[in-house]
């Protein structure tokens, strides 16, 4: 027995040390003032977090802009010589050769604390107008083992009780006096046992701690369907929730559970009885013989059926690869329906054009108004592009991206059906001269929230993180409320779980909203940010990035940084505006500067870009000079530099150049 018990032991994945780190901030230089402040932060934390009872502490060194904001967070468990111990470790593992090194953003995930230092005073987003859960981007890390000894559905029922169990404590020892704020750890009594810990920032409300708790809960409980049993651990830097079958914390659990009743198991058949009852037994067998044999046949004569309709339709010129994009949750369209909605495609109805395709505008017979985009022909791309959007946004669903309903394949024909947006592109409205199109700065900041918050959930909430690679005002489009809908995911990159980054041979995009790193095929979301930058400084000026028809006009970008040098950037938005709306325009243009940095690494991410736009008191780092664009003549003699880029060449052409650093005007 005691043999069995060993192997057994051995065979359970040891805990993984909850382990993490995120970096979200723009560098600084070393020996600067801002590090020295850092130093003086990480000298004085250890010692606050380890003195207070609840392992929470916050400290602020310095002056604006060089302030350094830090908290930090023990394990409600741990001993104080633990916490000083974990809380100076994570300030060495976040150093210069760190794992974020120079960053001025950090937040550090270690076994028995966490660790977040920043340049701005992130703790604002806690204040009862900025608390946003949605906005949370969570991290949630399965373990590289799996509990092979139980049923996968039974353990993940069981994994469910207990993560349930501990939140609700943890949110319930706020009224508590004898228990840590925010903490609770279970035990649950099942072969072999699982242990659980959740805990919030003491200086969250309790229903502040229980949204983002029930957040991780959900999360980390859809990765346990239909899967091997594992344990995982989730979190975000204003709580976390772990759980594992081995020990996570020290000491005695605060709950016992009893584990939940296995599934049940259908018991074999009984023998059948000597006389009338086993003939009756009998006689059940013949009965259900004959049906499954009947059932067998039309099962076989329908497949038959289906089969032949198939090859019809792939000799009709449906392909076999339209198969498995089918299985998307969306309407598959006739070429008819949609040659009768839109009136076979009349000119009337066309509403734009792009690199992809035309859009029309169509109407059902039922009274409902689409918009057709028809994909133009492009040497075999039609399928992949149709692939990607159908699989995309058929998952997809947010306020602020425009939303598919299904999509049509006939022979050379592809469309795709999308809602039906009655305002248009976004460029309408910048560009136009008509008074009646114009936007006043209300719709123009909601505008550029919106975008943000869109690109948030393509980047951080949606299954997989998504680059749309081609953000430009035609491709946003304005519902009736004026709030702003991300269209067009045809150029989409996606990368797979645990990846920030990736390489492809193919540039893809629109010149004058291109990154400079995408123009050699290197992909990450900061690529989204650039171009975000480009439409930010758009909307704030009504201006183009470019102007094809004047070659020596000088673009947007260059002439926004001049401005901002000289500190005559007030010269650039509406001098109609109030105070508090010019200070908005203006910091809109500081925060699409941020975004504009040559190196990628000096973007910030967008969750940072919202919590700038929403929180104003929130310092922001002084920008360096952006990557900016020449005029047309220079671009087309540069691009034979590149490995054959395959460009989506838009009116505005434009190239990066060579940047510097300016000094920060006053």
């Amino acid at each position: 027995m005691l043999a069995v018990i060993a192997v057994l032991l051995l065979l359970l994945p040891p805990a993984m040390p909850f382990e993490g780190s995120e970096c979200d901030g723009s560098k600084y230089a070393p020996n600067s003032t801002f590090q020295a402040n850092l130093n003086l932060v990480a000298a004085a934390l250890p010692g606050n977090a380890s003195s207070m009872p609840t392992g929470f502490a916050t400290t602020t060194t310095g002056t604006s802009p060089n302030r350094a904001y830090a908290m930090a967070l023990c394990r409600g468990d741990v001993k104080a010589s633990t916490c000083d111990a974990c809380v100076a470790a994570a300030f060495t593992a976040a150093g210069a050769n760190g794992n974020c090194p120079n960053n001025t953003g950090v937040t550090m995930y270690e076994d028995a604390c966490v660790v977040r230092f920043s340049s701005v005073q992130f703790l604002d987003f806690l204040r009862a107008d900025q608390w946003q859960p949605g906005e949370l981007a969570f991290q949630i890390t399965p373990a590289f083992g799996n509990v092979t000894t139980v049923p996968g559905a039974w353990f993940s029922a069981a994994a469910t009780v207990i993560l349930t169990a501990v939140v609700d404590h943890a949110v319930a020892a706020v009224g508590n006096s004898t228990a840590m704020k925010y903490f609770a750890t279970g035990e649950m009594d099942f072969q072999p046992k699982i242990y659980a810990i959740a805990q919030c920032v003491p200086d969250m409300t309790p229903s502040q701690c229980q949204s983002c708790l029930r957040t991780l809960v959900i999360q980390s409980t859809g990765l346990l369907v239909n899967t091997k049993p594992r344990w995982i651990m989730s979190f975000v830097a204003w709580c976390n929730l772990r759980y594992s079958v081995q020990p996570l914390y020290e000491g005695r659990s605060m709950l016992q559970l009893q584990a939940p009743p296995p599934p049940a198991v259908v018991p074999p058949s009984a023998a059948p009885e000597s006389g009338g009852a086993g003939t009756k037994t009998k006689a059940v067998g013949i009965s259900v013989g004959i049906g499954c044999s009947v059932v067998l046949i039309l099962v076989c004569i329908f497949a038959f059926v289906v089969c032949k309709r198939r090859a019809k339709a792939t000799k009709d010129g449906h392909p076999p690869a339209l198969q498995k994009i089918a299985g998307a949750q969306c309407t598959i369209f006739d070429l008819p329906t949609l040659q009768e909605a839109t009136e076979n495609f009349s000119e009337k109805n066309k509403l734009g054009e792009g690199g992809f395709g035309i859009v029309y505008k169509g109407i059902l017979p039922d009274g409902q108004e689409i918009a057709v985009k028809k994909l133009l022909e492009r040497t075999g791309h039609g399928l992949k592009e149709l692939h990607n959007e159908v699989l995309l946004l058929a998952e997809l669903q947010h306020k602020n991206l425009v939303r598919l309903h299904g999509y049509c394949s006939h022979r050379d024909d592809t469309l795709l059906v999308y809602e039906y947006i009655k305002n248009g592109s976004l460029d309408n409205f910048l560009f136009e001269s008509r008074e009646e199109s114009a936007l006043n700065w209300e719709q123009q900041y909601n505008i550029i929230l919106g975008i943000a918050k869109g690109i948030l959930y393509l980047h951080e909430d949606s299954s997989l993180r998504i680059i749309h690679r081609d953000l430009k005002p035609n491709n946003i489009l304005l519902a009736d409320d004026m709030d702003p809908k991300i269209a067009d995911f045809g150029l989409a990159r996606l990368l797979g779980e645990g990846h920030t980054h990736t390489k492809t041979a193919r540039a893809a995009g629109t010149l004058g909203y291109m990154a400079p790193e995408a123009m050699h095929g290197r992909m990450s979301p900061k690529i989204d940010i650039y171009s975000f930058g480009v439409l930010v400084l758009e909307i704030v000026t009504r201006r183009k990035n470019s102007s094809s028809g004047d070659h020596d006009a000088v673009n947007l970008l260059t002439d926004v940084w001049n401005c901002w040098t000289k500190g005559s950037i007030s010269e650039m938005i509406d001098q109609s505006l109030d105070e508090y709306a010019r200070s908005q325009a203006l910091r809109c243009i500081h925060i699409g500067l941020m975004c504009l940095q040559p190196d990628p690494d000096d973007r910030p991410l967008i969750l940072s870009v919202i919590f700038m736009l929403t929180r104003d008191n929130m310092e922001i780092q002084a920008p360096a000079q952006p990557a900016f664009f020449f005029r047309r003549e220079s671009l087309l003699a540069s691009l034979s530099s590149y490995d054959q880029p395959d460009i989506i060449l838009d009116d505005n052409v434009s190239v990066n150049g060579v940047t510097i650093t300016d000094l920060y005007p006053r």
